[in-house]
C-alpha cells in the first residue's frame, strides 16, 4: 500500500483531533468534580446512582422524623422535670397549711399559690413543640386540656407514632391521662383524686374551708401524683435514649451511601490531572513531529 504526504496529514489531524478531544473530556471531568455528566457516559453507572440517591432521599426523611421526635422527647423531658418542682412546691405548701397554728389568712394565702401552681400545671400539660400538643396523642393540633375544667377533660388515648425505617414505627408521645392521671367521672365524684387537677382543687378547697386534718390525706396523693409523673418521666428517657440510637444509625448508614455514590460518579483528581498532563505531553509531541512531516515536499527532494 503507498502512503502518500496527503494521507500522512490527514492520519496526522485525525490523531491532533482525537488527543484534543480527549483533553476537553479530562477538562471537563476537572471541571465538574462528576464522572457522569450524561447517562451515556456509564449506563451501569446511571443505575447505582438512582438507587443511591433514592436511598439517600428516603433516609433524609427518616432522619428528619428522629429529629423531631428527640426534639419532642426532650421538650417533654423539661416539662417533667417543671411538673415534678410544681409537686414538690404543692406538698411544700400543704406541710405548711396541714400545721395546726396557721390562722384561716395564712391558710388562704398558701389556697391562692396553690390555684397558682394547678394553672401552671395546666399550662406544662397543653405544652406543644413545633405546632402539635405533646400530650392529646394523635389529636396533635388540638390542647388537651382546658383552664376551667382540666380535670373532666378527656385527652386521647392513641399515640403519636414516626417512621424511622420502612417497617419500623416507633412511639413519640404520652398521652395527658398517663401523666396526669385519669378524668375525673362525674358519676363518682368522691372518689380518691388521681387526677393531678382534681388533686390541687381539692387542696386548694381544705385550705379554704380550713380542713387541715384532709391536707394529710392529700400528702399521700401528691406523692402518688410524683410516682406516675416519675414513671412517664423514665419512659420518655429510654424514648430519647432509642431515637438516638436511630439517629446515628441513620447517619452511619447516609455516610456509607455517600461513599458508594462517591466511587460512581467523583473524579479522582490526582488520577485526572496526571491523564491530563499525559494527554498534553501527546499533543505536543504531536504537532512537534507534524510540524516535521508536513516540511518535506517534491522540492526538498530535488535538491
Amino acid at each position: 500500500m503507498r502512503v502518500t504526504n496527503s494521507m500522512q496529514n490527514m492520519q496526522l489531524l485525525n490523531n491532533l483531533r482525537q488527543t484534543n478531544k480527549e483533553i476537553l473530556r479530562w477538562q471537563d471531568l476537572l471541571a465538574t468534580g462528576q464522572k457522569i455528566q450524561r447517562p451515556g457516559d456509564d449506563p451501569v453507572g446511571v443505575n447505582y446512582l438512582l438507587r443511591y440517591d433514592t436511598e439517600l432521599n428516603r433516609s433524609e426523611v427518616y432522619l428528619e422524623n428522629a429529629r423531631t421526635a428527640l426534639g419532642m422527647l426532650k421538650t417533654m423531658d423539661t416539662l417533667m422535670q417543671q411538673a415534678d418542682d410544681v409537686l414538690k412546691r404543692a406538698r411544700v405548701l400543704v406541710q405548711q397549711g396541714a400545721n395546726g397554728t396557721n390562722p384561716q389568712e395564712a391558710l388562704n394565702t398558701i389556697a391562692a399559690e396553690i390555684r397558682q401552681l394547678r394553672e401552671q400545671m395546666v399550662a406544662i400539660a397543653n405544652s406543644s413543640y413545633a405546632g402539635r400538643y405533646l400530650f392529646n396523642g394523635q389529636k396533635t393540633d388540638q390542647p388537651p386540656y382546658s383552664l376551667d375544667n382540666a380535670a373532666t377533660d378527656r385527652t386521647d388515648k392513641g399515640v403519636f407514632f414516626l417512621n424511622v425505617s420502612p417497617l419500623v414505627k416507633v412511639p413519640v408521645s404520652i398521652t395527658g391521662e398517663l401523666i396526669f392521671g385519669p378524668a375525673r367521672d362525674p358519676a363518682n365524684p368522691q372518689e380518691e383524686p388521681e387526677n393531678v387537677f382534681v388533686l390541687l382543687e381539692n387542696i386548694e378547697k381544705h385550705l379554704l374551708n380550713g380542713e387541715q386534718q384532709e391536707l394529710f390525706k392529700d400528702l399521700e396523693y401528691i406523692d402518688a401524683a410524683a410516682d406516675r409523673i416519675m414513671v412517664s418521666w423514665a419512659e420518655i428517657g429510654a424514648r430519647t435514649n432509642r431515637f438516638e440510637l436511630v439517629e446515628s444509625r441513620i447517619l452511619d448508614e447516609q455516610a456509607s451511601l455517600k461513599e458508594l455514590r462517591s466511587s460512581v460518579t467523583d473524579v479522582d483528581m490526582a488520577n485526572a490531572i496526571t491523564e491530563l498532563k499525559l494527554k498534553e505531553n501527546v499533543l505536543q509531541a504531536a504537532l512537534g513531529t507534524g510540524a516535521r512531516i508536513m516540511q518535506v515536499s517534491l522540492i526538498d527532494f530535488l535538491r
